[in-house]
């Protein structure tokens, strides 16, 4: 989708781009917010949008709930492809790792992604002065200060796309775990979320915990029903609620 209400001449906001895989997200920003904002099937797509954003004053492009492997960056240094293949089986040889580090998830973290573009990246052909930033890393931290300001006991939250969801879980204390998962059908995010409680002895069912679902999905969704048999107080994010599956690059709008 390309809404085309922006005029190229006249925007010099910041750009974000999203790539998941299959499909281009986009969201232009300007001091007034979202200015407009689309989804393009086809990656040639970024042609078009480095024309028609000429004068974007930034631009910043990241990968849509890509796996991806959170650990201190002194450790990962060096290492990077090897703990993604170890925590999460051999990687595709045809694309690179990206290392995004954060001293607000603790001193010194690291988030590995997998799945980046080498030498034939034609997000920075079409941007030479865009940067790779992390929008799962962003969530994270996002989520993170919004548990720790209201002190919750446990918060969840999931952000669900077609085919991939991005999984976390917070307390009154930081991050507790985080994952994302292709197994989307049937209780598949279910499982990993409450396995996720009982790798640390807490029931989920007795736990005070908030489940907050943002992306492609609504309030009858079968995935949110299925959340409501296990916890009490289950909602969808009301912030972005229109970007669907590009909402997650929000948290890059700082």
């Amino acid at each position: 989708m390309v809404t085309g209400a922006t005029d190229p001449n006249a925007f010099d906001g910041t750009l974000l781009i999203g790539w998941d895989g299959e499909c281009v997200h986009w969201i232009a920003l300007d001091s007034n917010g979202i200015a407009d904002y689309g989804v393009d099937s086809e990656i040639s797509s970024l042609t078009e949008l480095s024309h028609r954003f000429s004068a974007a004053a930034a631009v910043k492009l990241s990968l849509l709930r890509p796996v991806c492997s959170l650990m201190p960056a002194a450790v990962a240094e060096g290492i990077e492809t090897h703990v993604l293949g170890l925590q999460h089986g051999p990687q595709d040889h045809t694309s690179i790792s990206r290392t995004f580090l954060s001293d607000r998830l603790g001193e010194g973290m690291a988030l590995i992604e997998s799945g980046h573009f080498g030498s034939e990246d034609l997000f920075l052909k079409a941007f030479p002065l865009g940067q790779w930033t992390s929008s799962t890393l962003a969530a994270i931290e996002s989520g993170m200060n919004a548990a720790r300001a209201a002190a919750s006991t446990h918060t969840v939250h999931v952000d669900v796309a077609d085919g991939r969801a991005l999984m976390m879980r917070f307390d009154a204390s930081g991050l507790r775990w985080c994952s994302v998962t292709e197994d989307v059908a049937g209780d598949g995010i279910l499982y990993h979320v409450v396995n996720s409680f009982h790798r640390e002895d807490v029931d989920p069912t007795a736990a005070q915990c908030r489940v907050v679902f943002s992306g492609g999905i609504t309030e009858d969704a079968p995935i949110v029903h299925q959340f409501k048999r296990f916890f009490e107080a289950v909602e969808l994010a009301s912030a972005h609620a229109e970007l669907g599956e590009s909402g997650l690059l929000m948290h890059l709008a700082k």
